[in-house]
């Protein structure tokens, strides 16, 4: 009995091993999935150089998440003279700490000694430079409809940006959420091609460049839900509010005029005239009038998702005294 007890431990042991090893594998050997950076350049023209600035500021949301905000000021405005310049992202809520990098021109702590292939498969790859897999809170998963010209359009500009010497603290990925990260990424087969002229065709790639759908979709275990796209729901906090972003649904804004969705986009402004926290909208402010009316145009094809939000709520501050 104890011969067969013991040959059956060992065989439980070599599974073990075995699980644990294919696991490794897995995750570690197999992923992330990546190719070798690809060979392209930026170009170099002013018109190329004016496209870049307007999709990094005004819709891919680059200068947003990648330049210091005050939040507690509607719309989260970002310090225009530290651009780029990389931004820590609040602890709450997140699985660690999460750096957005310096994408000013410095050699060192920036994007300076990026190739611009690299720099394309880390903003629609989700692949770092190091061949690490980047957090999705980069939203790489939905810049991959980013068409070839307006990606490198936005590397052509950055380029420009002049160099910040700013040092970081590198991110830091909780386990196991920094394991399972790295089965995101994915390779781009093939070229990019520019969007239909449609504006609802145009506005649901705007929908996702913009961020829409990742603030406004519930999370789950850390996923989003997708089955309630759009539906609004998750919990912002900035230093005075606890806010919820919107449904977007026709359930959500069916009853809001043209004129009102572009007023929350273009202002700031929520229906009963309060100006919004969260919501970037500072940023958005500067996208065109063609861009926004497309967003809306998407906005009402949207499948209706009934979702009760939460509405705005006061943050304790305490005093030390």
């Amino acid at each position: 009995m104890k011969r067969i007890a013991k040959r059956l431990l060992m065989a439980v042991g070599v599974l073990l091993v075995t699980g644990v090893g294919a696991l490794l594998v897995f995750f570690y050997g197999l992923h992330p999935k990546l190719r070798d950076a690809p060979t392209v350049k930026a170009p170099s023209t002013p018109e190329a150089i004016a496209r870049g600035k307007y999709l990094a500021e005004h819709v891919a949301g680059c200068a947003s998440c990648h330049s210091p905000v005050d939040e507690a000021v509607p719309g989260a405005p970002y310090d225009v003279a530290r651009m780029f310049a990389g931004r820590v992202w609040p602890g709450a809520g997140l699985p660690g700490q999460l750096t957005a990098s310096n994408l000013t021109s410095d050699p060192e702590h920036g994007i300076g000694a990026w190739t611009d292939g690299e720099l394309l498969r880390a903003m629609r790859e989700g692949v770092g430079r190091d061949g690490r897999a980047l957090f999705p809170i980069m939203p790489y998963q939905h810049l991959r409809t980013l068409p070839d010209d307006d990606a490198l359009a936005i590397i052509a500009y950055l380029r420009t940006v002049p160099p910040i010497a700013q040092r970081l603290p590198p991110t830091s990925i909780s386990f196991p959420v920094s394991m399972f990260v790295r089965l995101a990424p994915a390779p781009i087969e093939g070229p990019v091609p520019a969007w239909g002229s449609a504006p609802a065709e145009r506005g649901k790639h705007l929908l996702n460049v913009m961020g829409c759908v990742g603030c406004h979709t519930p999370m789950k275990a850390g996923r989003p839900v997708e089955s309630m796209a759009f539906a609004g729901g998750m919990e912002f906090q900035t230093p005075y509010l606890k806010v919820y972003a919107a449904n977007l649904t026709p359930a959500g804004i069916g009853t809001y005029s043209d004129a009102e969705l572009m007023a929350v986009m273009r202002e700031g402004k929520g229906r009963d005239g309060r100006l919004l926290f969260a919501m970037p909208w500072t940023a958005y402010a500067g996208a065109t009038d063609d861009d926004l009316r497309a967003v809306i145009a998407a906005l009402r094809e949207l499948t209706p998702i009934e979702n009760v939000v939460p509405t705005s709520k006061p943050v304790t501050v305490s005093s030390s005294r």
